[in-house]
């Protein structure tokens, strides 16, 4: 799912619609927060376009960025290596995004990545 990131919060594409096409999107933290920030962007348009409608009732996340691309990482070595044990893949990516490891330990995304492993092994049978 596509994530903007505008000033430390994340949004993500909630709806596109009408003529010309525009992008509505939902602050990140709208289901865990209750946040209700929206956004706008026009079909074509690039970060610099958006335009947050309601105010976000939460600090920014200035790590955001870093952790949506640390998961990613995980997630793709996952998928590529899935002979490598999960503490093996974080420890190493954590050393390269100690911030998103710092908020995202291990145990809490354990599960996760054994999921993400048992995804790959359905593919092969």
């Amino acid at each position: 799912m596509p994530r903007y990131i505008v000033d430390g919060f994340v949004f993500h594409v909630n709806i596109t619609k009408g003529n010309p096409p525009m992008i509505y999107l939902r602050c990140l933290e709208y289901k865990r927060l209750g946040c209700h920030a929206r956004a706008i962007l026009p079909f074509d348009g690039t970060i610099e376009d958006i335009k947050v409608n309601k105010p976000h009732n939460h600090p920014p996340d200035y790590s955001a960025e870093e952790k949506i691309v640390f998961m990613r990482e995980l997630k793709e070595v996952m998928l590529k290596n899935p002979s490598v044990p999960s503490r093996t893949v974080y420890a190493t990516l954590s050393e390269m995004y100690p911030n998103a490891a710092r908020e995202t330990p291990f145990d809490a995304i354990r599960h996760k990545m054994n999921r993400w492993r048992r995804q790959t092994d359905e593919h092969y049978i």
